[in-house]
């Protein structure tokens, strides 16, 4: 497990993630991917990534909350909120209707693009995603819903075969070694990746949507002590996106990606 805490301006490891009944004040867990880079990771014992530093800088502006992060694979991350097992999933996308068990969508963090990848040869200029694409074999991330709708009614009816890996690397290498035709991801995290494992068989084929990041807010996590949270954590990101820090933040990626 990898995790920070931020309360007031400094963040420690915590010692648990539960609270004993009689503690004062509920421990509120949020909970990121830990294999989604630039985005999400983890590091040894610590959460990392764009996200995790946004949510550190806003730690240190949250007036009367506190928080941990914790990096887990991307499938028990959302188990955990959807139990009630965490409060806050960082990192989903808008999905109202696929994760009913979200009842709040904070602020954005940050807006992604989503793009196909493919083998060269395999997609033809002008095609309409995902129909076009059937017959294909795509990976994805495993629990990921990057795809979108339309793709998974495809993969449910038959007409597009989906390979599911942990992580971006582990499709991308499939993609590259011809066992994919094609691949849905972020883009940002996909060319990383490519640039990093100096993949020569892979091809950007079009980006096919926009996507708001967000932390989703479990349905189990009630009452004036979350709300509170909650209406302080979006007016904290705000004011970081409106005075520039989320911007800074990005950059300071995409100078090292």
């Amino acid at each position: 497990m990898r995790e920070k805490r931020f309360t007031f301006g400094s963040f420690v490891l915590l010692l648990s993630l539960m609270q004993t009944a009689g503690a004062a004040a509920e421990q509120v867990l949020l909970v990121q991917d830990d294999s989604y880079m630039p985005y999400m990771g983890a590091e040894q014992i610590d959460a990392v990534g764009i996200y995790s530093d946004i949510l550190d800088e806003a730690g240190e502006r949250l007036q009367k909350s506190e928080f941990a992060l914790q990096a887990v694979p991307w499938p028990r991350a959302i188990e955990l909120v959807r139990g009630g097992g965490a409060q806050g999933l960082v990192g989903t996308y808008h999905r109202p209707v696929v994760r009913p068990w979200i009842r709040y969508f904070s602020v954005p963090l940050f807006t992604e693009q989503v793009s196909v990848y493919c083998r060269p040869g395999v997609a033809r200029q002008g095609w309409s995603y995902p129909d076009d694409f059937k017959g294909l074999t795509f990976g994805n991330n495993t629990g990921f819903r990057t795809p979108g709708a339309r793709f998974f009614e495809l993969v449910k009816a038959g007409d597009i075969t989906l390979l599911e890996a942990q992580t971006t690397e582990m499709n991308l290498n499939m993609l590259e070694l011809g066992r994919l035709d094609c691949y849905v991801q972020e883009q940002l995290t996909a060319e990383r990746e490519i640039r990093r494992n100096n993949l020569k068989n892979v091809q950007r084929v079009q980006t096919i949507s926009s996507e708001t990041a967000h932390i989703g807010y479990s349905q189990s996590w009630i009452g004036p002590d979350a709300d509170a949270f909650i209406a302080e954590m979006d007016r904290v990101l705000t004011e970081m996106h409106q005075d520039g820090s989320v911007n800074r933040i990005i950059s300071a990626y995409l100078g090292s990606s």
